[in-house]
């Protein structure tokens, strides 16, 4: 089974008001917060929520055949933010004093997410295996200037140089495609949902009215994507894959 290419198209048409509406209840909400205390947990995380919307727009606009490798680069720094935004829910002591670190804004790797201990809060939830920091270290290859990904942008830049035309390149579109509705859609969980292990955000979803229902169709039109068809198509050395 696989995703309907109409109903792709549909869900995408509807992205640029689905982020303007989360956007504006994390400006909204984040102002209140950052007014109290610019430095809390919950400041913090509504400032990677905007960060996240905004690399958004971006991947918007570069999701095309031409520009896919441009994409790869930049869905690579959205999950950097949303992971971290996962991480830095949990209302824990010692998170809370990663956040510290984080606000000194010093070069510590206090940005990095902890994927492990996302993972289990998601499986935990009954929501299977993310592979975050799998999904994480693939990207990183097509990001960082490795052979895999000189090779990657040599493929692309030989096909629009020669005119050839990439037989794949429909199937591999629709599978981004169904990778950006799937981001969204990890972000409205990440930023809206109030779990009992996480400190509340406050973002009303009455000022938000499409969000919910546009994530359940997301999730509705890309069911019949495998994480293994979503897997990006790398030599397994040259990304951790645990």
């Amino acid at each position: 089974m696989t995703p309907d290419s109409t109903h792709l198209e549909e869900l995408l048409k509807a992205t640029p008001s689905i982020l303007k509406e989360l956007a504006a209840e994390f400006v909204r909400v984040g102002g209140q917060s950052m007014d109290e205390d610019p430095d809390s947990q919950r400041s913090v995380c509504l400032l990677l929520a905007i960060r996240c919307c905004s690399l958004l727009v971006g991947m918007g606009r570069l999701l095309d055949p031409s520009t896919r490798d441009s994409w790869d680069v930049l869905v690579r720094a959205f999950m950097e933010s949303r992971d971290l935004l996962l991480t830095f829910r949990f209302d824990d002591k010692g998170i809370r004093n990663d956040i510290r670190a984080w606000c000194e804004g010093k070069n510590d790797g206090s940005w990095r997410p902890r994927h492990k201990k996302a993972e289990a809060f998601v499986k935990r939830m009954g929501a299977g295996d993310t592979e975050l920091g799998k999904r994480w270290s693939a990207f990183s290859a097509l990001s960082h200037p490795t052979i895999h990904a000189a090779k990657n942008s040599t493929n692309f830049v030989v096909t629009w140089v020669t005119g050839r035309h990439d037989p794949s390149s429909e199937e591999i579109m629709r599978r981004k495609c169904a990778d950006y509705l799937i981001s969204i859609a990890t972000l409205i969980v990440g930023s809206t949902f109030e779990f009992a292990e996480w400190v509340p955000l406050g973002c009303d979803l009455a000022r938000m009215p499409h969000v919910e229902s546009f994530r359940l169709a997301v999730a509705d039109a890309t069911r019949g994507i495998s994480e293994e068809e979503r897997r990006i198509p790398l030599p397994p050395e040259s990304y951790r894959s645990s």
